[in-house]
């Protein structure tokens, strides 16, 4: 234990000496944890899967750029995304990878992802033909996967009497590729009749398009439970997202040793003494039963430590569960240490582990009424991102800039 927090301690008087970090808090991100992730993960598909790595939400928190560097050293080089925005954020330092989008682009975004070689997800006819006309007044084929309803009733063409018609739009489409078809289960961690019957319907409807002519060089459904739970359905490819990122708990399956890759920590900024029936924060929702040494984070909702976990969680300080008091600010929130020692040098851990305490993911997201998959995109861009390799500081990434 006083290893870990002597490190700590070692890890901020580094910050502060080179001037790395505009903030006392930051998102510690360890790019071993990832490695391992995604090594376990090829280890238990088909060996003739490829993987796309689902990096969208800025990488579900982590930041999309290390984590799609580090992946691509790993030998993935087909990535997912949510938005052109984050395409391009990928594009820009990489030339030679593939990267989709899984939902909607506006048709006014077409040529911009046309130019930058970016698949679509197109799923109506109209948008078919849009994208066909503005490849073509550019002399540039559109790449595009076509995503296919099977039962999660969100985007995709359905099996209907005009799937045939559609289908044959984008097979006389001279301008346009199909790169694959694909989509996603909706209960493949807790429904095994409605997961395969999905599959039966996927398999069903890319026979079709197959029969008609149009050649399907990705075929894929599995997402990260479907990794985890039907390796039959791996197909050409499969989707890892939040299985790639780990959990401390959550994802527990033979064969799956997944670890969660962050950290959540902040500095001590204020240290004082307030009497007992003081309160604290705003709406007095906390009032103190003792004489309380009162400690302030400077990390609060606008961070990611949301409002409602106000006077619920706890925060780690030299290896010692202490708990969160009164109403978490936007910037700032408050913690009970009368009973544990710390000065204005001590790192405090939100999320992760100190000494032999932990505070997982699950139970902060839990706290919240989320899951971890969810909570991890609270995390905002304005908390430094410290990445680790090999046990030390590997980079740090800081949106306002160095000091």
């Amino acid at each position: 234990m006083i290893y870990k927090i002597s490190i700590l301690k070692i890890l901020w008087r580094h910050f502060l000496k080179n001037k790395e970090l505009t903030r006392s808090c930051f998102l510690e991100v360890d790019l071993d944890k990832l490695i391992d992730n995604i090594r376990t993960i090829k280890r238990n598909i088909s060996l003739n899967s490829s993987i796309i790595a689902v990096v969208k939400a800025n990488a579900y928190g982590f930041g999309i750029k290390k984590i799609v560097d580090t992946l691509i050293l790993e030998g993935i080089d087909y990535f997912a995304v949510a938005t052109l925005q984050e395409a391009l954020e990928i594009r820009k330092y990489h030339s030679d990878i593939k990267i989709m989008i899984l939902g909607y682009t506006d048709r006014n975004l077409y040529k911009k992802a046309i130019e930058n070689r970016v698949e679509l997800s197109i799923y109506t006819k109209d948008d078919v033909l849009n994208l066909e006309k503005i490849a073509s007044e550019i002399n540039l084929t559109a790449q595009i996967n076509i995503p296919l309803e099977t039962g999660m009733n969100r985007i995709g063409f359905v099996e209907d009497d005009k799937f045939i018609e559609n289908m044959e739009t984008i097979k006389n489409s001279k301008n346009i590729e199909v790169s694959g078809a694909f989509s996603h289960f909706a209960a493949a961690d807790t429904n095994s009749c409605y997961t395969r019957k999905q599959f039966d319907k996927f398999i069903r409807m890319t026979r079709i398009i197959e029969n008609i002519g149009i050649e399907i060089p990705y075929k894929h459904i599995s997402n990260s439970m479907a990794i985890m739970n039907f390796k039959e359905f791996n197909l050409d490819a499969v989707r890892p997202g939040i299985i790639m990122y780990g959990s401390s708990e959550g994802l527990k399956k033979e064969g799956f040793d997944l670890k969660y890759i962050g950290s959540l920590k902040a500095k001590i900024s204020n240290i004082k003494t307030i009497k007992k029936d003081e309160k604290v924060s705003y709406g007095l929702t906390y009032t103190c039963d003792r004489d309380t040494k009162v400690a302030t984070l400077p990390i609060g909702y606008a961070d990611g430590v949301v409002r409602i976990l106000s006077n619920k969680i706890d925060v780690i300080v030299n290896g010692k569960r202490c708990p969160v008091i009164g109403r978490i600010c936007m910037d700032q929130m408050m913690v009970d240490v009368t009973d544990v020692n710390c000065d204005m040098d001590t790192i405090c851990t939100i999320i992760g582990m100190d000494g032999d305490e932990e505070i997982t993911i699950e139970e902060v997201a839990g706290l919240a009424g989320e899951i971890a998959t969810s909570y991890s995109t609270h995390f905002s861009s304005r908390i430094p991102r410290v990445y680790i390799k090999n046990g030390q500081v590997d980079e740090i990434y800081d949106e306002i800039g160095l000091l």
